[in-house]
């Protein structure tokens, strides 16, 4: 399990449905997921899901924290009513979010429990074997809204590695000749019982000692 995050019962502004409508293209709001920052729960990581105009099911990630973690990477502040200023910004400008992301899935954890007994949106798993693998620093190269291209610790070794999560929501794609869904990703399960892709993970090297 990765965790429980903590639900504050507080007041927000603005709210998360504003927020993902303005910087997501998000209209219609349906709920969250969660990760857990497990190095110092400073971080909070957190999906959010809803339907875009075109009425496809879509994801946000982004993350929370006291102080700005880098400018090109954030989306606004938010005033909370417990923990006062929080900085919004994308998930995959923050390092700690793509960490965790990636520790999700080449351990094959899950999503994070919430506090307060509410379902998340999506029940996701990550689809790789390594359990014990140990995840440290990530370095960001290169972030957009759907891609981080950086490298990390992982077992003591620094790797280079791309991960994408893309805005929409989607079951896994096989094709000979095109595109085919990542070995190594973060399945996502609805209420509904169907299952889609939330992020794709890809190592571009060897292992660098």
């Amino acid at each position: 399990m990765s965790g429980t995050a903590h639900i504050y019962d507080a007041d927000i502004d603005p709210t998360k449905q504003e927020i993902v409508a303005r910087y997501g293209a998000i209209t219609d709001y349906e709920g969250s997921y969660r990760l857990v920052d497990f190095q110092g729960d400073e971080v909070g990581i957190e999906v959010h899901v809803g339907r875009d105009v075109e009425g496809r099911l879509s994801q946000m990630p982004v993350t929370y924290r006291p102080a700005e973690v880098d400018p090109l990477a954030t989306l606004t502040t938010m005033e909370h009513s417990v923990l006062g200023t929080r900085w919004v910004s994308n998930a995959l400008g923050d390092p700690v979010a793509v960490r965790e992301f990636i520790r999700t899935i080449v351990t094959g954890d899950d999503g994070a429990e919430y506090s307060n007994g509410v379902t998340p949106v999506l029940d996701v798993r990550g689809s790789g074997e390594e359990k014990d693998a140990e995840v440290g620093e990530v370095k960001l190269t290169e972030f957009t809204r759907q891609r981080a291209v950086g490298t990390v610790v992982i077992n003591g070794s620094r790797r280079s590695f791309k991960l994408r999560m893309s805005n929409l929501l989607s079951p896994a794609r096989v094709n000979a000749t095109g595109y085919t869904t990542s070995k190594l990703r973060l399945t996502g399960v609805t209420a509904a019982g169907t299952e889609v892709i939330a992020a794709e993970f890809a190592w571009l090297d060897q292992v660098m000692k």
